[in-house]
């Protein structure tokens, strides 16, 4: 494959930055975009019951990492299940009050976390970093084999 010297020296420096002690902190982002987090987050948000396949497909998840999270969380007591009264072939997922707290308190400190970063970034190169970030992500998105792009 033919890459230019400035994509080379890109993907060298991008390497650098992953691996030098950010590695962890990205690795933390990625397991809350795919985690208990986002599960709460989309029962919160959905005031229709919901079955484990929507949430698979919302969060672009194999149906067996939704089921492993979904029972996870009803160990906590953050999501209930049971069998939908109208079709016994589906299990309908609600969350519960100790769920929507949580979800409440950890977006809280996420909101107020990134709410610094951009004050402390300033608002040209917050501007500048989130147009990037969106063009990079399409770019990823087309060119990232499937496999990379979720779980």
């Amino acid at each position: 494959m033919d890459y230019s010297s400035f994509a080379t020296k890109a993907f060298i420096e991008f390497n650098k930055i992953m691996s030098n002690g950010q590695k962890d902190m990205f690795e933390n982002i990625n397991r809350a975009n795919k985690g208990e987090l986002f599960v709460l987050h989309f029962l919160s948000t959905h005031k229709t019951q919901v079955i484990p396949s929507e949430i698979s497909t919302a969060l672009h998840a194999t149906t067996g990492r939704i089921s492993a999270l979904l029972g996870s969380l009803e160990k906590k007591g953050q999501i209930e299940r049971e069998i939908d009264k109208t079709n016994r072939r589906n299990i309908i997922v609600t969350i519960t009050d100790a769920g929507r707290e949580r979800v409440e308190t950890e977006m809280k400190v996420i909101n107020e976390s990134l709410s610094q970063i951009f004050i402390e970034m300033g608002e040209a190169d917050t501007i500048e970093f989130l147009r990037l970030i969106r063009i990079f992500l399409v770019l990823a998105q087309k060119h990232l084999p499937n496999n990379c792009q979720s779980e």
